[in-house]
């Protein structure tokens, strides 16, 4: 890590060689370490280090973006000259009025925590000999990203915030079956891979002999990984600002009214004991908890500077690095806890299917938010509040405004989550939802 200060030095050098009527650079250094396993064997153990800069000059409303990843006084020259010249070659926008001017910003504690080699192995080791003492094919990722992000613009922002975190994450194999399992956390001591390879284990061995299941609709057990995997596309395609105000998110329009059951809220909260703390947005803008949905009502949306100056409303710190054409997205989102336990849940499902996680999920359809997907890594059939049996994974055709006006009970408590598959959910419970909907089998 370079330090605020010497990244403070090098923003001011690159906004210095600008002539332009607004430019702002976004910093970012990283360190990250990688160890794989595979087939019950550690294969593979990386690191290495990055750098880069994105610079956005503006000119009459005309916006270039151009990036690299040297620090030296050429490249800086180089990269703010780029983006000028690309925004001389754009159209202007009619939609931008200015970047962000400096605001207060909380500060929050640079923690940076490295992991070792030794550690990382540990943590991969304690899954392989578990998954070994069953017979079983454990593979998976022990991950540890440092990372320092910092924002500069011309009006006089400035923001600097360093982090890091560790991610352990398996897939445990039997003959017909696989369960999954991860823990996320800030420092190595902090990963349970214990409970990582417990539970993955565990996962596998009650999940053999599948047996076919007919599709239908079905009460459904969503554990937090299936949870956050289908709230991970509400984040893009929800309180998102640019498709709000186009009328493509099955929010337009309702701000007020009761979108989703009275026991659903929705709260984006960046500084929450449980998250990876993140201060502020890509553009140096503030963040602050925010409540989405209160009671099943939408109270707010995400607003970034460009949307918010061209709706009229209050930035909300939700701007992804430019060029962002997707708009503002929330990036510490969850599900507010409820009051049941997972057990309590399961009892009270007359017929329905317990889902440990969804996989490749896609949106069919953003209005309504239909998303198509299947199940994977361990799903079993509930009946009369009890687990029966093990079934073979179904695909799924679910509207996620419909699942969550049908949700009829909530988890006592948050869980946070690896990052798989690239979700940015941090904290999910366990969701009962009355009705979803499975339209075919799978071979497996």
């Amino acid at each position: 890590m370079l330090g605020e200060e010497k990244l403070k030095q090098i923003a001011q050098k690159a906004l210095s060689f600008s002539n332009a009527y607004q430019a702002e650079v976004l910093l970012s250094v990283s360190g990250n370490a990688l160890t794989r396993f595979a087939n019950n064997q550690i294969h593979q153990n990386v690191a290495w280090k990055n750098l880069g800069i994105s610079a956005r000059v503006i000119i009459d409303k005309k916006i270039g973006v151009a990036s690299t990843n040297a620090f030296d006084n050429e490249s800086l020259k180089d990269v703010i000259a780029r983006a000028t010249e690309l925004a001389n070659l754009q159209e202007p926008d009619p939609g931008f009025v200015s970047l962000p001017k400096p605001q207060k910003i909380i500060k929050v504690s640079d923690d940076i925590h490295h992991a070792t080699e030794e550690e990382m192995a540990a943590g991969a080791h304690i899954v392989i000999k578990k998954a070994q003492k069953e017979n079983l094919i454990a593979s998976g990722a022990y991950a540890n990203d440092v990372s320092e992000l910092a924002v500069a613009n011309s009006l006089g922002v400035w923001a600097h915030h360093a982090g890091s975190s560790c991610n352990l994450s398996t897939i445990v194999l039997g003959k017909d079956s696989s369960g999954f399992a991860a823990d996320v956390a800030r420092t190595p001591s902090e990963v349970n891979a214990e409970l990582v390879a417990e539970t993955a284990v565990q996962k596998t061995l009650e999940s053999k002999n599948p047996q076919d299941i007919e599709p239908g609709e079905y009460e459904v057990i969503l554990e937090p990984q299936a949870v956050s995997e289908m709230m991970a596309f509400f984040q893009w395609y929800g309180p998102n600002a640019r498709i709000y105000h186009e009328g493509a998110s099955p929010l337009s329009g309702k701000m007020g009214t009761q979108v989703f059951g009275k026991n659903i809220t929705i709260i984006d909260d960046p500084f929450h004991e449980s998250v990876f703390p993140m201060p502020f947005d890509f553009e140096g803008q503030p963040k602050k908890a925010i409540t989405f949905i209160k009671n099943g009502v939408l109270e707010n949306i995400a607003y970034d500077s460009y949307h918010a100056l061209k709706y009229h409303q209050k930035n909300t710190g939700h701007a992804l690095p430019a060029p962002n054409t997707m708009g503002p997205i929330p990036l510490h989102m969850y599900i507010a806890a409820g009051d049941k336990t997972r057990d309590a849940m399961i009892n009270n499902v007359k017929r329905g299917l317990l889902v440990t996680r969804l996989w490749y999920v896609r949106v069919l359809n953003p209005k309504m938010l239909n998303v198509t997907g299947m199940t994977r890594d361990a799903t079993f059939l509930i009946e009369n509040g009890k687990i029966i049996r093990p079934v073979k994974n179904l695909r799924f055709n679910q509207s996620i405004p419909e699942a969550l006006n049908n949700v009829v009970g909530i988890e006592n408590k948050l869980t946070p989550l690896a990052s798989f598959e690239g979700e940015m959910i941090s904290l999910a419970p366990t969701l009962h939802i009355s009705k979803w909907e499975f339209s075919s089998a799978t071979l497996f």
